[in-house]
């Protein structure tokens, strides 16, 4: 395989798990993208699939798509494979059951190219509903982001408590700042792309397209964003500890570093982790439904949507006693 000497060459990595059909759509979207062949490899890890993934993908792609399989052992299980293979100084992470617009590398790319420094690319997605062909939204949409195209500081925004918005099939990384990060911590089961884009940024300037390079499938299979996980206990339970281990290591970078997440940024991840706790305790109460219109309303918590405006004004005395003594009183202390 030859590489250009103009652009660096992308690794895309998927990782699937019984989404035969889905894959399908997410490789051919790479075939199709308008950025050169001989500059990218498409590298296919599944996580011990028991459909007909790996008939599909040798007889289908052939030598076009490199394929590993491997045992059961969770999504970052078979992320951290996929990145051991990944050869391109970009990896380039795509979702088994998204897909990207034509021109997502050729806009995505030449970025890494304005500085050395430049670790990281996100963009926006759009969103689909099941059995629908209609844009029900962006995953961007309610966030605050202040970050630009042109390489910035993501370390910085992020300590402030700005966003930076983490979706594994609008990531691409560099491959030599993404050694700095891995392996995945113990215990970190998910939430890889969150890891990663919070992490890399400690090593260089990350670079931010406020478009939508590729769609984003919502449905109940989701491990985070089917609509499920609130009411799925286990499920809660895995993201409570995960989101422990994700505060941890960011926490402990930060001290490598000699750099301290400012009041807004604790205040966002207690109010995020606080949510999943009350979320938790009003499932084993049988009482959910109701305080989670209370969360929903009141605090706007789940979707991050009215975190910026609750911090950039006084609160409200009613939401301030309700969040000192129904809530934090309860299940977290912000001291």
């Amino acid at each position: 395989m030859v590489c250009s000497s103009r652009a660096p060459r992308v690794s895309v990595v998927i990782t699937t798990f019984n989404r035969c059909a889905l894959l399908c759509v997410a490789i051919d979207s790479v075939l199709a993208q308008d950025f050169p062949v001989h500059e990218r490899e498409i590298i296919v890890v599944d996580d011990g699939s028991t459909d007909d993934t790996r008939s599909t993908v040798e007889q289908r792609y052939g030598d076009r798509v490199r394929y590993l399989y491997k045992e059961n052992g969770g999504i970052n299980s078979a992320c951290a494979a996929a990145f051991d293979a990944a050869t391109g100084d970009i990896v380039a992470q795509l979702d088994s059951d998204d897909y990207w617009y034509p021109s997502k590398l050729s806009i995505c790319v030449p970025l890494f190219d304005q500085s050395p420094d430049v670790v990281a690319v996100i963009h926006d997605l759009d969103i689909y509903k099941p059995d629908s062909s209609a844009v029900s939204g962006t995953s961007w949409q309610h966030l605050n982001v202040l970050l630009s195209e042109a390489p910035c500081d993501g370390l910085l925004s992020y300590l402030d408590g700005y966003p930076i918005p983490a979706t594994t099939s609008g990531s691409l990384w560099r491959r030599s700042a993404l050694k700095h990060i891995l392996p995945f911590p113990a215990g970190l089961w998910g939430f890889n792309d969150a890891y990663c884009v919070r992490n890399i940024v400690f090593y260089g300037r990350i670079c931010a397209i406020k478009k939508s390079l590729g769609a984003y499938l919502v449905h109940t299979s989701n491990d985070y964003a089917g609509g499920t996980m609130r009411a799925d206990k286990a499920r809660l339970e895995r993201s409570i500890r995960e989101s422990r281990i994700m505060s941890e290591e960011f926490n402990r970078r930060c001290a490598l570093f000699g750099r301290a997440p400012g009041k807004r940024r604790m205040l966002i991840q207690q109010l995020a982790l606080l949510d999943s706790c009350v979320s938790l305790r009003l499932l084993d109460s049988g009482k959910w439904p109701v305080v989670k219109w209370i969360i929903d309303n009141e605090l706007g918590i789940p979707a991050l949507a009215q975190i910026q405006s609750i911090l950039n004004v006084a609160l409200p005395s009613r939401l301030a006693v309700f969040i000192k003594n129904k809530v934090i009183g309860r299940f977290v202390s912000l001291d």
